[in-house]
């Protein structure tokens, strides 16, 4: 297991005081309390450091979750877990959202929308447009 894996692996099995790391059903099955303290802290993974590799370790475990268990956890969570006025971690949420479910993106997009931070007005464009295209694209296949 990498160092990174470790770390969150570690920080989501003292949450639970047993070891629940990549076993959906486990982190399902705690109480409400705990199922947000874990998914916020897979949510912190997700969005806020600049190495991708535990960027991608916390998105993968997300994932894995049914997407009508996992986004209300994210609705709420993500005020307490992350800083969505921070372009960085507010993109990251953007793309992990977008792994997720395309009702969750534009969630996520409309966090950013009245935003004075160019940055993030940026993250919102792009992303809107994004969906546009991702429509077009699928009609076009249909």
């Amino acid at each position: 297991m990498h160092a990174y894996e470790k770390a969150i692996a570690d920080a989501l099995n003292d949450i639970a005081d047993k070891e629940i790391y990549f076993h959906p059903s486990e982190i399902m099955s705690l109480s409400d309390t705990l199922a947000y303290k874990v998914i916020g802290t897979l949510l912190s993974w997700a969005c806020q450091p600049t190495n991708i590799m535990p960027i991608t370790i916390a998105r993968d475990c997300l994932k894995q979750f049914p997407v009508e268990w996992v986004s209300p956890k994210i609705k709420q969570t993500v005020f307490h877990f992350i800083d969505i006025t921070d372009d960085w971690d507010f993109r990251r949420l953007l793309e992990l959202c977008d792994l997720i479910s395309i009702d969750l993106l534009k969630w996520a997009i409309t966090l950013g929308a009245d935003s004075t931070n160019p940055d993030i007005i940026e993250a919102v464009d792009d992303f809107n447009e994004y969906i546009i295209r991702k429509s077009v694209l699928d009609s076009e296949l249909s």
